[in-house]
């Protein structure tokens, strides 16, 4: 029981950790020297080098150091969890993480059907019966 007890605790301050770090003024201290030397070691055919690695992971992290505060702490908060666990973390992929939840989150927000797709019971059973009486009147396709 306290083995178990002690691994909660430990998720628990691994989470929040990686929370405080979203909240930050600035992005997380990454080491991303690691996910650069696996880059480069399967990317040998390719002609990609630790050298142009490191170089992205930089001005990935230049970038991020600009627009931090222009991603919402809920979306920092998901991406640092996602790039700072299972492997080696990247500015690359952090910066890729914040510009698809930002993306995504903008055209949710300017989509005028959402409320269908999401679940919203009166729009669906609205549309619902829309297509239900005009499938009434709709002739059925012969040789099926």
């Amino acid at each position: 029981m306290t083995a178990f007890a002690l691994r909660i605790a430990l998720v628990a301050v691994s989470l929040g950790s990686q929370v405080v770090l979203a909240f930050a003024d600035s992005p997380p201290k990454l080491n991303a020297g690691p996910s650069c030397d696996a880059a480069a070691r399967f990317a040998l055919s390719f002609g990609r080098s630790k050298t142009a690695c490191i170089d992205d992971e930089r001005a990935a992290q230049d970038q991020l150091t600009k627009n931090w505060s222009q991603y919402s702490a809920a979306h920092r908060s998901q991406c640092v969890g996602m790039v700072t666990t299972g492997g080696p973390p990247s500015f690359v992929e952090l910066l890729s993480c914040l510009e698809i939840m930002r993306d995504a989150a903008a055209i949710h927000q300017n989509d005028p059907v959402k409320d269908d797709r999401l679940g919203n019971p009166a729009a669906q059973a609205t549309s619902r019966r829309t297509q239900t009486s005009a499938n009434k009147n709709r002739p059925i396709a012969s040789g099926l």
